[in-house]
């Protein structure tokens, strides 16, 4: 069996009719009967029950897809690394970033990127850090940065790179009431609604940190926050450098209780992708915009 069986076989599950497999697969239909009739001879087992409405799969066609599907990825994985290779100085990356990162790190990555790469070109997706792992997993994309730990890497064939920690904090707008209260404390926080990013596995909370409330609202996009503090006298914990422009114009303001969350994110990178010029210059890029923030 080869991975042309496998194509073979997760088509006509597709279609259930071997004439529809054909026109995909851009082949005769007496050549795919010959060739699924073949196949079932060599494995000795009946991969499709056939019938006039077409074809169904047997249990045991079901089975070699499942089993296939790890193949796929890697054969993908191979192509892309080849792919970047080739492309040197040239060439499209696939790029996923969490939510934070997209705040905080991305614009000046983009522009650098913009400014010193020529003809390449980068496709950029915003997503959760499940969710970027199961795509870098499936070879959809090249690199991803976000909200990551060491212990989270998906194989043990990638690289690693720390970019940013930074302090959970509290924040409202100037004018609400929670900073005319004498005492900040876990009491007065509960006082108000809060609104949050989606939880997500990298904050670690230290020891004797205030108990926070379970937020009414939680949602990745900031504009959202902003507005609804805005608007309202909901309170809002993120990292500090999310707001920090706000803070620093003093429409928004940072509530003075220790929260005692740390916030850290890591890129992860497959260590062959990394031998590819274009994916080095992009995580430079990134280790840069890493060393500024942190200045």
């Amino acid at each position: 069996m080869d991975m042309s069986d496998i194509e073979l076989v997760r088509t006509l599950v597709g279609t259930g009719s071997l004439s529809e497999a054909s026109v995909q697969l851009n082949q005769s239909q007496p050549t795919l009967s010959r060739k699924l009739s073949r196949l079932e001879d060599q494995l000795k087992v009946q991969l499709f029950h056939r019938s006039p409405k077409g074809l169904t799969p047997t249990n045991l066609a079901t089975y070699i897809l499942t089993k296939a599907e790890p193949l796929d990825h890697k054969l993908r994985e191979i192509e892309r690394h080849l792919e970047l290779v080739s492309a040197l100085g040239t060439g499209t990356l696939n790029l996923g970033v969490g939510p934070i990162i997209e705040q905080i790190l991305l614009p000046d990555v983009l522009t650098r990127f913009a400014e010193t790469t020529g003809d390449a070109t980068l496709s950029v997706v915003t997503e959760d850090d499940a969710t970027l792992l199961k795509m870098f997993d499936a070879s959809s994309l090249d690199l991803i940065v976000g909200p990551f730990r060491a212990e989270q890497q998906p194989t043990k064939d990638v690289t690693s790179i720390p970019m940013i920690k930074d302090d959970i904090i509290a924040v409202a707008r100037r004018q609400h009431p929670i900073f005319s209260l004498k005492k900040i404390d876990a009491s007065a926080l509960a006082q108000f609604s809060w609104t949050a990013p989606k939880k997500q596995g990298v904050a670690r909370l230290a020891k004797g940190g205030p108990s926070l409330p379970l937020p009414k609202i939680h949602a990745d996009n900031y504009d959202l926050h902003r507005r609804l503090m805005f608007g309202s006298d909901m309170l809002c914990a993120a990292p500090r450098a999310v707001f920090k422009d706000e803070i620093k114009r003093k429409v928004l303001k940072q509530v003075e209780i220790d929260l005692r969350i740390a916030w850290e994110s890591m890129l992860i990178i497959r260590s062959e992708t990394l031998l590819a010029p274009l994916a080095r210059h992009l995580v430079s890029l990134f280790e840069d915009a890493a060393k500024k923030f942190e200045k």
